[in-house]
């Protein structure tokens, strides 16, 4: 594995942590800026730009005549006063007017509001000055109908904030799960049992460490796997091979068997007799297991076909109304969505669906009623055998499709070794669908779905 130059994760962090604080500089500076240069061409001023003007027009208003000849600074009002306090002009609101008459008659002032005063004594007069605290615009418009610049620089500053955080956060995570990615995909690949895959890199030093321990643990899994993997083909082929093998002397056994069976026999050789043909069949029963196990195991050459599926579920239906009589039980079935052609092995599908049908009549209780439904959703065929049966254990729906699995014995038949449902899965699984095992709330008994994609 080629490693290119790799930086830690601590570096990452830090990364992020001073494009993080170099943001907020940003943030805060960038609308300061933006104050300055809108301060310094005239559209606002700043904070302590009105107190200062008033603040110099004081000695002017003391020794200037004539009040009218002044010109106030933006933002500045003013109360002239008689010596008895009585209103002789103004260019204040009336609560502006009664809080700077109350400010010159008592000296009281609300100091945290905006607005401060400056009282001045003139000869024949008194002026009560009042001047806001903060900036503002010189339009008088935009006074009237916008936040101050303080306000507007402030929210200027947590929205930026926020954005460059956010920003920062989704970019630095973008770059993890970017780094990330070789990790994940490898896990998937593991866990989908593909083991035949190249694994990527990661520019940050730790996750590469992980990557390359992944790579390792693929590579000796691989090749255990693979040991595994030729010793069970050579056990599946021996298998297939001593089933074969067994089949020709017992079929000369049969065929001798059915020889003396036409001779004359008296009732003890016919007894014993009889106890050879039933031996003969379990191992005709005991061989066919073992080449069902062989094709299931290296999995089933598929004669795949468009089935005209009205025409082959009533072939179904046929088959198991006759396999139910004996039992005396009572098939209900219901159909929605019924697909007019499905594309599959006609044999093995048949064979899978009877098989399960079979397993249900086994444990249900005569005279009772097997439930089938068919209907079609999501683009999949769904056929549910429901029987009214003791149904599965909570370790035969976990373990039931495994093979020769037969703990749970209130379902495991006598002849299929655990290999049933094994099988079925087997021949659905290689037509893309899926094998479902619960337990009906209503009859109690075992519920199987097999799903098919159509």
């Amino acid at each position: 594995m080629g490693i290119k130059m790799k930086t830690s994760l601590t570096r990452t962090f830090y990364k992020f942590l001073v494009c993080l604080l170099g943001g907020l500089c940003l943030s805060v500076v960038v609308p300061f800026a933006c104050m300055m240069f809108a301060s310094s061409i005239g559209l606002v001023t700043l904070a302590d730009n009105n107190e200062r003007q008033t603040k110099a027009l004081v000695p002017i208003l003391t020794a200037t005549p004539n009040v009218s000849d002044i010109h106030f600074p933006t933002g500045t009002k003013f109360l002239r006063l008689t010596k008895n306090y009585g209103y002789i002009d103004t260019n204040m609101s009336e609560e502006e007017k009664e809080k700077a008459l109350m400010f010159a008659k008592t000296g009281f002032m609300d100091t945290s509001g905006k607005t401060q005063f400056i009282f001045i004594t003139r000869d024949d007069e008194y002026i009560v000055l009042q001047y806001v605290i903060g900036s503002q615009y010189l339009n008088a418009q935009f006074n009237q109908y916008l936040p101050s610049p303080e306000i507007m620089m402030i929210s200027l500053i947590t929205i930026s904030s926020l954005g460059v955080c956010v920003y920062l956060t989704v970019h630095f995570a973008k770059e993890l799960r970017k780094e990330l990615t070789p990790i994940l995909e490898a896990t998937k690949e593991i866990e989908n049992n593909n083991l035949d895959f190249t694994i990527g890199h990661s520019k940050i030093l730790e996750f590469e460490n992980v990557i390359i321990s992944f790579d390792s643990m693929r590579n000796s899994l691989k090749g255990s796997l693979e040991k595994q993997w030729r010793s069970e083909k050579a056990q599946r082929e021996q298998i297939a091979s001593l089933a074969h093998d067994l089949k020709t002397p017992l079929t000369v056994m049969q065929g001798n068997i059915d020889l003396l069976d036409e001779t004359e026999l008296d009732e003890e050789q016919k007894l014993y007799l009889s106890y050879a043909m039933s031996s003969s069949e379990q191992m005709k029963q005991y061989i066919k297991i073992l080449i069902d196990i062989s094709k299931a195991s290296a999995g089933y050459q598929l004669q795949m076909e468009d089935v005209n599926f009205p025409e082959f579920w009533k072939h179904i239906l046929s088959q198991t109304e006759i396999i139910c009589k004996d039992k005396g039980i009572v098939i209900q079935q219901t159909q929605h969505n019924f697909p007019q052609n499905i594309t599959g092995d006609r044999m093995l599908l048949e064979r899978a669906l009877m098989n399960l049908v079979s397993n249900s009549l086994e444990y249900s209780p005569e005279n009772s009623t097997l439930y089938i439904d068919v209907d079609s959703k999501d683009n999949y065929l769904n056929i549910c055998i429901t029987d009214c049966g003791c149904g599965f254990s909570q370790e035969a729906l976990d373990h039931a499709k495994e093979r020769f699995y037969m703990a749970d014995q209130s379902r495991s038949s006598k002849l299929h070794y655990g290999m049933g449902l094994y099988i079925v899965d087997s021949i659905i699984k290689q037509h893309k669908g899926k094998l479902l095992l619960d337990n009906s709330i209503e009859t109690k008994g075992a519920k199987v779905t097999i799903k098919l994609p159509l």
